[in-house]
């Protein structure tokens, strides 16, 4: 299921009450200036899913410019505070993890946080994966001479980059943006899926194999002789 995370006045994303990718109606709150003077308006927004019709209450934070230039509304989720980043990989491992879920928590509320937090996850997952943990690029560059496939290796750099800049890990980047940290979760996820769980998977079915069989491949694997003696 494709996850949209929740940003202020966007169209449609997955609601934090029912759990549907669905467009979303905002209103502007308003309060009376008394004696029949019309209204002022507030900083907060009310907005209205589409399919359960459930509240959430934002704060305006103004605005600001994406990568492309283009002028973008800043806010913030008042109520209900939610999370609906997904959850980590049952098989990330729980060093990683730690960083993960927390990442998870603050997401919502503060999306450079969040994408912070997600930068030392990859950075310890890097160190599972054989890196040593000190530079993330470096370690994906080792990890490509493996034989990384390619879709990973794009996957380990969106993590590390934002924008055009790669960012320490643990480090506040003014470029990330919700919609960065909402695939965020999901590359590491992904990443977790092809390295760690797969293979983990395919060795547990091989070792319920009849020994017989197992042996057997092992000898077909095994280095021929070379009878010409060369």
């Amino acid at each position: 299921m494709k996850l949209v995370p929740p940003a202020f006045k966007a169209k449609a994303f997955t609601c934090i009450f029912c759990g549907v990718l669905t467009s979303m109606e905002w209103v502007r709150l308003c309060i009376p200036q008394g004696f029949g003077n019309g209204y002022n308006h507030t900083s907060r927004w009310d907005c209205t899913c589409n399919h359960c019709s459930q509240v959430s209450l934002w704060l305006d934070q103004g605005e600001d410019f994406d990568e492309a230039g283009n002028r973008v509304s800043l806010g913030r989720l008042l109520d209900p505070s939610a999370c609906v980043a997904p959850l980590a990989h049952i098989d990330l491992p729980e060093e990683c993890k730690r960083n993960f879920d927390e990442a998870r928590e603050i997401s919502v509320h503060s999306a450079r946080g969040a994408a912070a937090l997600l930068r030392l996850c990859l950075q310890r997952l890097c160190i599972q994966l054989g890196g040593k943990g000190k530079d993330i690029n470096e370690d994906i560059a080792q990890l490509v001479k493996g034989g990384l496939a390619p879709q990973i290796q794009m996957a380990l750099d969106y993590v590390r980059v934002t924008g055009n800049h790669a960012v320490h890990p643990g480090k506040i980047s003014e470029d990330d943006m919700p919609e960065h940290v909402g695939v965020m979760f999901a590359m590491i996820n992904w990443i977790v899926e092809d390295l760690i769980h797969r293979p983990k998977l395919i060795a547990e079915k091989f070792e319920k194999l009849p020994e017989g069989v197992r042996k057997q491949i092992e000898n077909r694997d095994k280095p021929k002789p070379n009878v010409n003696g060369g």
